[in-house]
């Protein structure tokens, strides 16, 4: 387990520097792209972070995190291959059509602020990139589904796949973005204390499938609720619960 982030004078949470500044990164992306700011609040960090935080802010001083994992987790392929063969190609997770919105509504009603941490490594940042809009179109599909629910705010953190060619991101911004290191979550921090607010770690947790078990491919969900330092459950214990 990794130590809590140190925060600087204003609240901030302080990643590692690396050897690039990070404002001349994102200024050079900025201009090799057509725009860094999307439809429906979707921004582009550089190439190291997708984010929507477009929602208004959360009521009270102390916030209750639930956190979500998308693929395998919040949603299925409709399809039943493994990775999903478009936006469209996907479904709630397990048997029930309501389960998980119903179980996301109940959450959002108990006051929690709810949050998708994704690792999304076949998707890369760049206007013309189809991986990169048909993301953005299935979570805004999500989206709409969870808004039938009475489900009005959900913000959305994606680590995408360092581009091969053109301005990127360092290496070290990639890594420090994709679970189950906390660069996502440390975002988060940050954007609730530039609104005056705390995370309330004893009531937060992070549900996932990547809990290092036989049938998983890795513990990075696992790993990232322990380095985030809140309670972590799996979908089987949180929605069969």
């Amino acid at each position: 387990m990794i130590s809590k982030p140190k925060t600087s004078v204003n609240g901030s949470s302080n990643l590692p520097s690396t050897a690039t500044p990070s404002k001349l990164i994102e200024k050079k992306i900025e201009t090799s792209l057509d725009s860094t700011k999307f439809e429906h609040g979707w921004e582009a960090i550089g190439t190291h972070l997708i984010r929507n935080i477009s929602a208004p802010q959360v009521p009270g001083e102390k916030v209750k995190v639930a956190a979500f994992d998308l693929d395998g987790t919040l949603i299925t392929t409709k399809s039943g291959v493994k990775f999903s063969k478009g936006p469209t190609d996907w479904k709630w997770w397990g048997n029930s059509l309501a389960k998980v919105p119903e179980a996301i509504s109940k959450l959002c009603n108990s006051g929690y602020l709810i949050v998708i941490f994704t690792n999304q490594g076949a998707v890369v940042v760049n206007n013309n990139s189809k991986s990169y809009g048909n993301l953005k179109t299935k979570l805004n599909l999500v989206y709409a589904e969870l808004s039938k629910f009475n489900v009005k705010s959900v913000y959305v953190y994606a680590s995408p796949k360092k581009p091969s060619k053109g301005p990127t991101s360092s290496e070290e911004q990639h890594k420090l973005m994709r679970k189950p290191e906390i660069g996502m979550w440390q975002d988060l921090e940050s954007v609730l204390t530039d609104q005056g607010k705390a995370i309330d770690y004893k009531q937060s947790f992070f549900v996932g499938d990547a809990a290092g078990r036989k049938q998983d491919f890795s513990d990075s969900d696992l790993k990232f609720a322990e380095n985030a330092k809140i309670d972590f459950k799996t979908p089987e214990e949180f929605f069969n619960d």
